[in-house]
């Protein structure tokens, strides 16, 4: 498989998740200091509210960009064994409505995959989706990826995705999918209906597999698409991965 990497957007969102968790940490810390000074509670109250919610929301951002692996990481380590006429990019310069974070780009079509890193209990029926764990492991991960509503998002993702081929009469058009992938490990799905393709990560390759191997675009054409959604600066690829992760060694057989 071969990857695109837009490393100045991840650059620009580690920078901002700093920012965020900085200017929180900095509110919180005025609202201390103007307690001590009773005709400013109420500024005191205002940056307690603040500081929380943008250092709650910074810390969310933080565990998305800056811990290791990353989301683009696990998905690289997941599908590096599907052949080079597939190519992932990662984070494309898709500036119309709603960016898509990772498109994958075969002779089959163009499958935009929405990712979530979130642990327990996840249920889906048609387009809501509910976390099921209880309100005492909710508050102690408060901090954490939110689940939002990943069905809405994928589905935005692609109509960006569909609008910026056709605004340049680029090919795929009618070729766009769209799948929500589970990363962490430890998550318990159940998928009572949906109109996308849920899976875990261990279930992803499978379910790329499943999309068949009816062509809809020739070599040519995914070319030209993968060259539009590498435009940008500072991106990186399209590298070729080994089939096996560096340092793993084939088992022998005896």
């Amino acid at each position: 498989m071969r990857v695109v990497r837009n490393v100045g957007y991840l650059k620009r969102r580690q920078r901002a998740a700093r920012l965020m968790v900085a200017g929180g940490l900095a509110g919180l810390g005025s609202s201390i200091a103007l307690t001590f000074q009773p005709q400013l509670i109420l500024w005191a109250y205002f940056a307690l509210i603040v500081g929380f919610l943008l250092f709650n929301a910074g810390m969310q951002q933080w565990a998305k960009w800056n811990r290791s692996p990353r989301p683009d990481e696990l998905l690289d380590a997941t599908l590096r064994r599907l052949n080079d006429r597939y190519t992932l990019v990662h984070y494309p310069d898709v500036s119309q409505g709603w960016r898509p974070e990772h498109v994958l780009i075969w002779p089959g079509g163009l499958l935009v995959i929405t990712t979530r890193e979130m642990a327990g209990h996840i249920q889906v029926q048609g387009t809501r989706w509910r976390r099921l764990d209880s309100r005492l492991i909710r508050i102690f991960t408060f901090g954490g990826p939110p689940l939002g509503n990943p069905t809405i998002e994928c589905q935005r993702q692609q109509e960006a995705l569909r609008e910026f081929l056709s605004q340049r009469d680029l090919p795929g058009v009618d070729a766009i999918d769209g799948l929500v992938v589970f990363l962490n490990d430890r998550v318990n799905l159940q998928v009572i209906e949906s109109s996308i393709t849920v899976v875990t990560r261990r279930e992803l390759a499978e379910a790329i597999r499943a999309y068949g191997t009816e062509r809809r675009l020739s070599a040519r054409e995914c070319d030209e698409v993968v060259a539009a959604l590498s435009a940008g600066d500072e991106v990186e690829g399209p590298v070729a991965l080994p089939a096996r992760e560096p340092g793993r060694k084939k088992a022998r057989v005896a």
